[in-house]
């Protein structure tokens, strides 16, 4: 009874090793053109550029009340790639913009739970029997 449950055991061990070394995703792989690799270096910006758009973002951050530290530090921890997203799109960047939504909507949730019992937040809402 007990080699029978020992050979069970090891038979699904088997199974399932043969199933993971046998079972891969497919890889893909091609060649890269001397062009192609000529229109990504020239697609990266400059390392100078990197850094005149940080610095320039963190003059902004300091406009818009961020303490020189704070700014200094956010800028800092930014990849390359996101400073050339903010850099080209700050200025249409919402500051604080959805706040209200979000408040409107918590509100709305209490109301809701006060309204079916959960909780008791607002006195002169009566909960639903």
């Amino acid at each position: 009874m007990k080699l029978i449950r020992i050979f069970k055991h090891s038979g699904l061990m088997a199974l399932i090793a043969c199933l993971t070394t046998f079972v891969s995703l497919p890889a893909q792989s091609a060649m890269i053109g001397t062009a192609d690799m000529i229109n990504h270096t020239q697609l990266a910006p400059a390392a100078g550029t990197i850094t005149v758009q940080r610095q320039w973002i963190q003059s902004q951050l300091e406009d818009n009340g961020v303490s020189q530290s704070d700014a200094a530090l956010r800028v800092s921890s930014l990849s390359d790639s996101q400073v050339q997203q903010i850099h080209q799109r700050i200025d249409g960047l919402p500051a604080g913009a959805g706040a209200g939504g979000t408040l409107v909507f918590i509100l709305l949730v209490l109301v809701i739970t006060d309204l079916t019992g959960l909780t008791d937040i607002f006195p002169f809402i009566r909960p639903a029997n």
